[in-house]
């Protein structure tokens, strides 16, 4: 499989022995591995086999019981074959799959990239195509296995953080859960009540509010908590048409204020009532949508609208009509001033943070596909009915999908939105944006 020869490759040393001979390494090799001023104990260990041959059995269950105790694991696959043994090795890996780091050995060329994305199927959050040998995409591999120690650190972090929290008889663990921390951008033209509605929610005058357009400039930041979760958020400044923006300072808030979307979990794009959406707002939208990112239609001024019969399904109607890319986006009539529908802001607010946080599992998805084809079946790509190999959720937050196909030009859109809509009602993602990727798959081991 080549991990020795990755081994090697990372630490800069030959230290582990190489050979095109299954099972030269029995026991495991240990080396200290530096990178980017993180010092790493990396440990190469014997190839999982069935075999019962003499040291076989032994090398196994040392192999196995490397991967239970190591932070991350690099599973290293051939790309040009997939033996019975590492799929049985893959379901000992069960247990601790979240820590694993698939990396798909032996990808020299374009060709073989390609191939390497049917790994896909075994439903790892990582798949790294490499060459060990010619040190092909091997900083990208480093690159997603020092964000996985970062992130174990974050987690261990974390509990003791609530351990120390118990010893001292303050709220247990299932509190410690509770506390979500969810960020907020607020953002919109100027002049549709940003300021006022932050400060509304955090109970403070943190941002100042006027009816001068442009007078927020900063992305300033208040705290608040609404049912056991912490809500941060940023009010931006206002976003006006790219000729509208004359001074320097402007401009500089207005880059600010689309930068905080790649910083938010869920964006308010406060929109006032009387008005409706703009092109800028539509523009906006996009922005957000493309980033993955929650984002809630957030009518303000909605006091204004009193008395007016079917005013939210109107106004809803419309938004739907002349932006059907926001078909998805919750509509939330709220007045900052009046501090009315500030609940049902929030409540749906926390429902579209945690759809972003939700994983489906790729046997489900995949029957779930195949009921899904037998219901509606597959269109002809040029003369020929495409066929659907299997599908898996590589991310959450952003919420996108794979979908392996046996051709990929030319696959029609509408099928796309098919697959799109059907995962968003059986599994749940109604209120956010969901990304569907096609990618072909070739040869008779697709699944």
């Amino acid at each position: 499989m080549g991990k020795s020869t990755l081994f090697n490759r990372l630490i800069r040393k030959r230290r582990a022995i190489t050979d095109p001979t299954p099972g030269v390494t029995r026991d495991a090799v240990e080396a200290d591995w530096t990178v980017e001023g993180r010092r790493v104990r990396l440990l190469d260990t014997g190839g999982y086999t069935e075999s019962s041959e003499r040291f076989d059995p032994i090398v196994a269950q040392r192999s196995l019981e490397a991967a239970f105790i190591a932070d991350v694991i690099v599973l290293v696959m051939d790309v040009t074959m997939v033996a019975p043994e590492d799929e049985s090795y893959m379901e000992q890996l069960a247990p601790v799959r979240d820590r694993v780091v698939l990396a798909v050995n032996k990808v020299d060329n374009e060709a073989r990239e390609h191939e390497a994305w049917n790994f896909y199927r075994y439903g790892f959050a990582d798949v790294v195509p490499v060459s060990a040998e010619h040190g092909r995409n091997v900083d990208a591999l480093i690159e997603v296995v020092l964000r996985r120690l970062e992130d174990q650190e974050e987690a261990e972090a974390g509990s003791e953080a609530a351990s120390e929290v118990d010893a001292l008889g303050g709220p247990g663990p299932e509190a410690a859960e509770e506390q979500r921390h969810i960020r907020v951008a607020v953002l919109g033209q100027p002049n549709t009540g940003k300021s006022t509605l932050v400060n509304a929610l955090t109970g403070s005058d943190t941002s100042l509010v006027s009816e001068i357009p442009g007078t927020t400039r900063d992305v300033v930041e208040g705290t608040f908590e609404y049912r056991g979760v912490v809500y941060e958020l940023l009010d931006t400044a206002g976003i006006r048409r790219k000729q509208s923006v004359t001074e320097n300072v402007e401009y500089y808030s207005v880059n600010r204020a689309i930068g905080s979307i790649a910083e938010a979990d869920i964006v308010l794009l406060l929109v006032d009532a009387e008005k409706g959406l703009s092109e800028q707002d539509k523009k906006i939208a996009r922005l957000i949508v493309e980033r993955g990112r929650g984002l809630l239609l957030v009518l303000n001024k909605w006091d204004l609208m009193e008395g007016i019969t079917n005013a939210l399904n109107a106004v809803s109607d419309r938004i739907r009509f002349v932006f059907p890319i926001l078909s998805f986006a919750p509509i939330v009539p709220v007045s900052a001033t009046e501090k009315s529908g500030f609940n049902k802001l929030l409540d749906t607010t926390y429902r579209a943070y945690a759809q972003l946080q939700k994983r489906i599992g790729t046997g489900e998805l995949n029957r779930a596909l195949a009921s899904w084809t037998e219901l509606t079946p597959p269109p002809y790509v040029r003369g020929k009915r495409a066929k659907l190999h299997y599908i898996t959720q590589v991310s959450a937050h952003p919420v996108v999908f794979v979908l392996f196909v046996s051709r990929a030009r030319g696959f029609p859109g509408s099928y796309q939105g098919y697959i799109v809509n059907r995962i968003r009602e059986e599994f749940g993602f109604t209120d956010v944006p969901v990304r569907l990727d096609l990618r072909e798959s070739r040869g008779s081991g697709s699944a």
